[in-house]
């Protein structure tokens, strides 16, 4: 189930955990089936909600983190952020819904964004010890969800200086030809997005787009990851259609 790992000191003996998911395996302890299979996050997808539970169950002891200590939400495509103070668990539909990011300063909170082609984003302020969740596809870009999520973070007491972010598993420009129209919409905000495909089609890299406004804010930025469509071992909802997701998430907990 876990792609990826970073273990992020923060002031006192704690860290910032920062772990990315992929579909996963049978050996590797998933329990959901095809088409979701294995290691399914999302109970919006038609999957088994037992399936779900389990794979959330998982990552959440990966991450170091009680079941009833973690935070999933049902994003909308915009720009809304949600300061978590109180986990909602890992039970299907206790999801927070009609966001796109999430944010918080205390221990022992974890926090996810899923996707299965659209970025999820880890955001840590190793300084000011606040972390971040976000989900951005194009649209998300256009509004500029990211910097949402910054902002709330500096409200808690973050940095844009001191803030890196994370960018997970996530279709390239390569693999996601679309209409002129949309490429023209994207252009008109983040023209650093906007490329295109080998068959000369026009094509977005949103995780371009995303980096050059994160720059903007002074945070750091990483990919983390492959593209999805590229990649069997991610879940891709361009490639496959009807699918699961993986999922990025962080917490502050003891140092390992």
């Amino acid at each position: 189930m876990i792609t990826h790992r970073l273990d992020l000191a923060l002031p006192g003996e704690v860290e910032a955990r920062v772990l990315f998911t992929g579909r996963g395996d049978a050996a590797s302890g998933g329990s959901s089936r095809w088409p979701y299979a294995w290691a399914n996050l999302a109970s919006h997808v038609g999957d088994d909600p037992v399936s779900v539970e389990a794979n959330r169950r998982e990552l959440a002891r990966a991450l170091g983190v009680p079941v009833d200590s973690m935070t999933f939400m049902h994003p909308d495509h915009g720009r809304g952020v949600h300061m978590v103070s109180e986990p909602t668990g890992i039970r299907p539909g206790a999801e927070i819904t009609a966001v796109d990011a999430l944010v918080t300063r205390e221990t022992g909170i974890g926090l996810v964004a899923l996707a299965a082609d659209c970025v999820p984003v880890i955001l840590v302020d190793p300084v000011a010890g606040v972390v971040g969740a976000v989900h951005s596809g194009w649209r998300g870009l256009v509004q500029d969800v990211v910097g949402a999520a910054v902002e709330v973070m500096e409200q808690a007491g973050a940095r844009g200086g001191d803030i890196a972010a994370y960018l997970g598993p996530s279709i390239c420009g390569a693999c996601y030809p679309v209409p002129q129209d949309r490429a023209d919409e994207v252009a008109g905000v983040r023209p650093e997005a906007v490329t295109t495909a080998p068959d000369g089609q026009p094509a977005l890299d949103v995780r371009v787009g995303l980096a050059a406004r994160l720059a903007e804010l002074d945070v750091s930025s990483e990919l983390v990851g492959g593209c999805p469509a590229e990649v069997p071992a991610l879940y891709s909802h361009r490639r496959d259609g009807r699918t699961g997701r993986q999922g990025g998430a962080v917490a502050i907990v003891a140092a390992a």
